[in-house]
């Protein structure tokens, strides 16, 4: 463990969450996507295609709008990384607010990668795009209490 740092669980998650926020920024500072980016999209897209999704008018949205699905996804796991490294963070008040710490650093990451779009050629901020960025940061975080009161219901019941 690292002297003041916190507990080696905190020292792990901190370095995934960095190392996470590090790839959504090099993907945001590049003009186009890499190859390896745009052939994962393109075999997404043909998997949902192949299962019927075209036919279903809810899941219409995630085909016409495949890259609002892309941000979604890249923040939900981005949520759950800021999540894990707030609920180990040596400070208890940012231990007893991991969601709420968890959140604003998440919204306003997506909110800064925006802006930094702006200056990428043949890249531009839209605001679409954080909707989706937020949307999948509050999803994560209410998977995480989801999975957090499930856990809590089991060991009730385990203990009856």
């Amino acid at each position: 463990m690292m002297k003041g740092v916190g507990s080696r669980k905190f020292v792990i998650y901190l370095f995934l969450t960095l190392l996470y926020a590090a790839l959504i920024f090099y993907l945001s500072s590049q003009s186009y996507l890499p190859q390896a980016a745009s052939e994962m999209g393109h075999y997404l897209r043909e998997i949902l295609k192949n299962i019927g999704t075209q036919y279903f008018y809810e899941f219409k949205f995630m085909t016409e709008y495949f890259d609002k699905v892309e941000h979604f996804i890249l923040f939900f796991v981005f949520g759950i990384l800021l999540h894990l490294t707030m609920s180990h963070s040596r400070y208890p008040s940012i231990q007893d607010n991991a969601m709420l710490v968890a959140l604003m650093v998440g919204i306003g990451y997506g909110a800064l990668d925006e802006v930094h779009q702006m200056f990428v050629p043949y890249r531009f901020a839209s605001s679409d795009d954080f909707i989706a960025d937020a949307a999948g940061i509050i999803a994560a975080q209410i998977f995480i209490a989801l999975v957090i009161w499930a856990y809590a219901e089991l060991q009730n019941a385990r203990n009856r």
